[in-house]
């Protein structure tokens, strides 16, 4: 599934590249992004460490599961239609965010991922400039990005400002 969403031209443009990366990093954003949404509640670095974990307990995920996962995607992707191309990449380095990318996905998608749903309401992207002005944030996505309290600051600020 994940290799499939990779492909899908919404992501690739949010991601600012056309093609997959050879090294696999866009898959790795990816699963990131869903490791945090299903069970950042469990995170405690190191970042791979979490992400193995994650990988192996998703081998028992079923096809339901699977299929939920690419929906909500899906409609992530939908809500992000009114961002701009580069809406997930930072000021400072002017590559795309991972924190920042991770963050708004947990954030938005949480809710729904809860009740089962799909998300409905597109992001705001003046609460997305919000998001990346605010110090907080930003703080939290300068150093020390994979530490347990960087992640969780992130993610409540995201929560806060974007919904």
């Amino acid at each position: 599934m994940l290799h499939e969403v990779n492909l899908d031209a919404r992501w690739r443009r949010l991601l600012g590249f056309a093609e997959p990366d050879l090294h696999m990093k866009d898959f790795e954003i990816l699963l990131r992004g869903f490791a945090m949404l299903v069970d950042g509640n469990n995170y405690k670095p190191s970042m791979a460490k979490f992400l193995n974990a994650f990988s192996r307990k998703s081998k028992n995920c079923s096809a339901a599961d699977i299929a939920y996962l690419r929906t909500i995607f899906t409609s992530f992707l939908d809500a992000a239609g009114t961002l701009g191309n580069r809406a997930f990449f930072g000021k400072a380095t002017g590559k795309f965010n991972i924190s920042m990318y991770e963050a708004v996905f947990t954030a938005v998608c949480r809710q729904a991922f809860k009740e089962q749903s799909i998300i409905i309401h597109p992001i705001d992207p003046s609460k997305l400039q919000a998001l990346k002005a605010d110090s907080e944030f930003t703080d939290a996505t300068q150093k020390d990005t994979a530490s347990t309290a960087n992640v969780t600051v992130r993610i409540q600020r995201a929560k806060e400002i974007l919904l």
